[in-house]
């Protein structure tokens, strides 16, 4: 029977990568900025809240930086991809999230209608307590040998990788001791997706659907 997680705090990353570096996203400035402008404002974003950063000055870190539901997001968009970092992610604002980082996507598409992705990715990290069986007994499940001579031991967790299936290219499930919870449980379910077979529309269903996948995987379940 699976264990349900009462998560106490969740975080995101998202990155669209691009085909081939576009070297011109930034040659009219202006017009990317109206595009992403015109996207975005329905989820609150200000003038104060969208930068250009050169970096180091090289093409790679150079990039435009954009503030969302009040820095929980962050966006930026590079040469040769999209990032998004939540670090938060409240159970109220799922929805809105998800919604705000397609219309990313779609303000770089209105501006450069010809630019194609080459891949999807998602990481999503939970970080909680876990009901009817402590922790430290549910992770020592996935790890049979502790190595010994190193003082008592505080905790194990562990790391699982998958090849390619279907239009996914690769995944990573994560089990470790959470460091934001006191005896709490760290989850991390990562893969990515190739852009070809996956358009933007159909990410977010399918990154939730996968997502419930490697909880299951780990013998976890979200509450009902």
């Amino acid at each position: 029977m699976a264990l349900t997680l009462e998560v106490s705090k969740a975080d995101l990353a998202f990155e669209a990568g691009f085909s081939k570096p576009e070297f011109a996203l930034f040659g009219d400035g202006a017009a990317l900025l109206d595009c992403l402008y015109r996207r975005l404002e329905p989820y609150g974003l200000r003038l104060p809240d969208i930068r250009f950063e050169r970096g180091s000055g090289n093409v790679g870190d150079q990039h435009f930086l954009v503030y969302l539901f009040n820095y929980l997001m962050t966006v930026r968009i590079r040469v040769e991809r999209i990032e998004v970092h939540c670090s938060e992610l409240p159970q109220h604002l799922v929805e809105k999230f998800k919604a705000a980082i397609l219309d990313v996507l779609r303000a770089v598409k209105d501006h450069r209608p010809d630019l194609s992705f080459r891949a999807f990715a998602i990481a999503v990290g939970l970080h909680a307590k876990l009901e009817g069986k402590p922790v430290r007994d549910y992770l020592a499940q996935f790890v049979t040998s502790v190595p010994q001579n190193f003082g008592p031991s505080t905790g194990v967790g562990a790391v699982f990788y998958f090849g390619a299936e279907g239009a996914r290219l690769f995944s990573t499930v994560t089990a470790d001791v959470s460091a934001a919870v006191p005896d709490g449980l760290f989850v991390r379910v990562h893969s990515s997706w190739d852009a070809g077979s996956v358009t933007p529309d159909a990410l977010t269903g399918i990154a939730d659907a996968f997502v419930r996948q490697g909880l299951e995987s780990l013998g976890l379940q979200l509450p009902a």
